[in-house]
């Protein structure tokens, strides 16, 4: 299946959560002057709007970057979140908010090589179009934006098959959609895959927290964090959990019934090799954003260490 469209969900919770990690990995690399590799494997469209149908429809931003934006123009946050809230900032101003591959594009410098894949048809002729164009900010020292190579293909095989890559310096995102219930243990055999061919590069797995697939989930970290540990038991993990409910929070119903808590009552980031105080600064991060979205619900977050 290849229904999900990002879209509907553009500047939601996990989307604050994935971005401002994904911000901070990139600052890292960018911190010496050395060139890297960036794949990102399920790319989607690059840039949403906040005015589309779709958004408006599940209103998701709502209590997501539009409700965590205000509080930081007014109150003192974090250093650590100081360039996400500097992009998002001014995409807003454009009423749209930049996916994964747009803050990639505004930090990877020229001399690197930023690989994304996207399978859906739906997706791919947005994702060129937008990628074909230079980002509103640029935050490489080169001002000047990375040639982005662009693969219509499965997103595990390119990042697998192009593994290693000629710099072998760098990170991998990857962030499937989770559609089937087979997709947790897809995703966790491309990481060791991945892993295996490439022990060197940051891999960054997005993860949805749902009631009815914990055991899977719980499973495809389990079973990600072995086969690193495996290798090389200093590896560096981390697991980071933004909740904006309880597990138990929601109650399976109809479609046309459920307008209860939302069935996604969180999400959380896998990152194998993580580098050096990304913890510390993901702490203080969700620390600062819990407190800032979802006001009425019970937020919280956990960051842990392997």
């Amino acid at each position: 299946m290849l229904s999900y469209r990002h879209a509907f969900h553009a500047g939601n919770h996990a989307d604050i959560l994935k971005h401002s990690l994904l911000v901070n990995l990139l600052e890292t690399l960018n911190s010496k002057d050395k060139s890297y590799t960036v794949f990102d494997s399920h790319a989607g469209s690059g840039i949403y709007s906040l005015e589309d149908d779709r958004s408006l429809k599940t209103n998701e931003a709502l209590n997501g970057i539009l409700s965590l934006l205000p509080e930081m123009d007014e109150i003192d946050f974090p250093d650590s979140l100081s360039n996400y809230y500097k992009i998002t900032s001014l995409y807003k101003r454009h009423k749209t908010y930049p996916g994964s591959i747009e803050f990639e594009r505004i930090f990877i410098r020229p001399d690197c090589a930023h690989i994304i894949s996207e399978l859906n048809n739906a997706e791919i002729d947005g994702l060129k179009e937008n990628v074909s164009h230079e980002p509103l900010v640029i935050i490489n020292n080169c001002k000047k934006a990375v040639k982005t190579q662009v693969h219509h293909r499965d997103g595990f095989e390119t990042v697998i098959s192009m593994s290693p890559p000629q710099i072998k310096r760098g990170m991998c995102l990857i962030d499937p959609s989770y559609e089937e219930k087979d997709d947790y243990k897809k995703t966790s055999q491309a990481v060791i895959k991945l892993h295996t061919k490439w022990n060197v590069g940051i891999i960054a797995v997005w993860y949805p927290l749902l009631a009815h697939r914990a055991i899977k989930i719980e499973q495809m970290k389990n079973d990600i964090i072995a086969h690193a540990k495996a290798q090389n038991e200093n590896t560096s993990i981390m697991d980071a959990r933004l909740l904006i409910n309880t597990e138990d929070s929601h109650v399976e119903t109809e479609l046309k019934d459920n307008e209860g808590p939302p069935r996604l009552y969180g999400s959380g980031m896998l990152v194998l090799n993580c580098p050096w105080k990304i913890d510390e600064k993901t702490s203080t991060n969700l620390s600062y954003i819990s407190k800032k979205i979802y006001k009425k619900n019970k937020t919280s977050y956990e960051v842990k260490m392997y």
